[in-house]
């Protein structure tokens, strides 16, 4: 098993709802993410996949999120705008934008010693489930 991985940088600001703490009052992170892709092989290059490529494409999800108050940011006007949804929403979209690859994770940085990741397993599981597991989108829908 073969995995490649990028790093790029955005800067964002939130705030977290009913979050109660310091957290819940609007500031800023400069952030990090790491992208990761796998495959069993290679192609006929030697490749898993152009890093040119996995850069590109991680360029265009990060340009919606860049110097923006995510909190307006579609999803994250209804659900809160965390490092575990930021991971899943930047999974999601390079999914979208890289059909032919297979995503294993995302990893979000808001600080250095702070991240969350998410993965095609924790995609897996959440299907299986058939639910989302942010708790607030599930109180929303039982309403």
């Amino acid at each position: 098993m073969y995995e490649v991985c990028v790093r790029a940088r955005f800067s964002a600001a939130h705030q977290i709802r009913e979050y109660g703490g310091n957290c819940e009052r609007l500031h800023g992170h400069n952030w990090l993410v790491e992208v990761a892709v796998r495959s069993d092989g290679l192609d006929e290059l030697g490749m898993v996949i152009d890093f040119r490529d996995l850069k590109r494409a991680l360029k265009e999800v990060l340009k919606k999120l860049d110097h923006r108050l995510l909190n307006e940011v579609e999803p994250f006007d209804r659900i809160n705008p965390t490092s575990e949804n930021i991971a899943e929403y930047i999974f999601e979209r390079l999914c979208e934008l890289l059909p032919e690859h297979e995503v294993a994770w995302v990893r979000v940085w808001e600080s250095e010693d702070s991240s969350a990741t998410y993965s095609a397993y924790a995609r897996r599981q959440a299907a299986g489930a058939g639910t989302r597991r942010n708790s607030k989108e599930q109180k929303e829908r039982k309403a």
